[in-house]
């Protein structure tokens, strides 16, 4: 027995179950603080087929949102790790349409624009392929001396947090009232967050039944309830109140489970069509920025994760209020992106779609997996050690009664 206990400590030193890769404040990035403790990376093929089945034609305007390429040195983002590396490998809009691809909002979100004036049958197809690695990333302890100053002339103040719009009513004065209760005035921006993260997840309760409209964060503090978008955006109202930049991220999940391994190799399609039926699992989730260390992004509908995030996630969009071409004033603005490839048009019943994202997965680095290798080989070195000490007392047993055999 000793001997197998010394190969079980070899082991668990030779092979650790998990090497944080933490990260130092950097001026270059301002990001530091985190370690990336899992990941996936997953191939998405994503296919859309859209067709006028109308006599009469009719013009159609398409924003088309990419999955965002989320890390610190990014082109397109700031101060944001790398819990979504995306390459677009392959991206082909064909059909009778005026195309601008590539286009960034206020942002940083990018999209394909096309417009097109369509007849009876015509077709546009939209095909697009990525390789994406989700991180899970976690912060792990932060002190004072490790939280910048803010700069509230900064234009993340502008966009996330000095204004009061639709849903993020930031001069309610019960919210107000409430975000002031949560916390304490000597609080850093992390405690803060970490406060208002564990209350809105114990205040409100899930409802699934809501329509697809947010109902905003005075609706979700005054009913007690709401789906994902009132979950996120009451927490960013509240951390918004304590003058820290918050926004929503939206996208959709892999897998609702909390606890989600897969193999590589696993194939998930999700599939919607224009009946609106939808086997995606749309949702939204908060980032909320700390100098120095960055955007932190959390699930407000659990409570402790206010300084982590896994890798089921896949983001599309940040911000809110969104511009959609070719919708006439008050509509022309969403407080949510669609996932789904969605037209402005006149007439909905003129045009039918199909939408397929088909997610293959190509490495899985994952502490489950890694256990799994470590009790295999600590298994296979216990039998050989169990039939190699058998084996000892075997011979020496024969030894004995060869001696005893002798004497006689």
């Amino acid at each position: 027995m000793k001997a197998f206990k010394l190969v079980l400590l070899v082991l668990i030193i030779t092979f650790p179950v998990n090497i944080n890769n933490e990260l130092k404040v950097s001026s270059s990035n301002g990001v530091s603080n985190y370690s990336i403790n899992q990941s996936i990376t997953y191939q998405v093929e994503i296919n859309y087929t859209f067709t006028h089945t109308e006599t009469p034609s009719q013009s159609y305007y398409f924003k088309v949102a990419r999955l965002n390429d989320r890390q610190p040195n990014s082109s397109i983002t700031q101060y944001c790790p790398p819990y979504q590396e995306a390459q677009l490998l392959y991206n082909s809009i064909t059909g009778p349409i005026t195309l601008i691809m590539g286009s960034h909002d206020k942002f940083n979100n990018t999209y394909d624009l096309f417009n097109a004036t369509l007849s009876n049958s015509d077709t546009i197809v939209l095909s697009q392929k990525y390789i994406v690695k989700l991180n899970e990333v976690a912060f792990g302890t932060i002190g004072d001396t490790d939280i910048g100053s803010y700069d509230t002339s900064d234009e993340i103040f502008s966009l996330y947090c000095n204004n009061t719009e639709t849903y993020y009513d930031i001069n309610d004065p019960d919210l107000i009232a409430a975000s002031n209760n949560i916390v304490d005035p000597s609080d850093n921006p992390l405690e803060k967050a970490r406060k208002i993260c564990e209350n809105v997840s114990n205040y409100l309760i899930y409802d699934g039944t809501l329509p697809a409209e947010e109902q905003g964060a005075s609706w979700a503090f005054d009913n007690k309830r709401g789906d994902c978008s009132e979950y996120s955006t009451l927490m960013i109202t509240l951390l918004r109140i304590q003058g820290i930049p918050a926004r929503k991220v939206t996208g959709y999940l892999i897998a609702a489970e909390r606890e989600f391994n897969p193999a590589v190799g696993d194939v998930f399609t999700f599939t919607a069509d224009s009946s609106w039926s939808s086997s995606l699992l749309g949702h939204a989730w908060v980032e909320y920025y700390i100098p120095e260390i960055g955007w932190i992004a959390c699930e407000p509908q659990i409570e402790s994760s206010y300084k982590k995030i896994d890798y089921r996630r896949f983001n599309l969009n940040i911000g809110a209020w969104f511009f959609m071409p070719g919708a006439s004033p008050g509509y022309d603005y969403v407080s949510e992106f669609p996932h789904i490839p969605s037209p402005v048009a006149s007439d909905h019943d003129a045009y039918t779609f199909d939408y397929e994202v088909k997610i293959t997965v190509l490495e899985a680095d994952l502490l489950f997996m890694d256990l799994i290798v470590i009790i295999v080989i600590i298994s296979i070195v216990g039998i050989v050690i169990i039939g190699v000490t058998l084996l000892i007392r075997s011979n020496r047993k024969k030894r004995k009664q060869n001696e005893q055999f002798s004497n006689y």
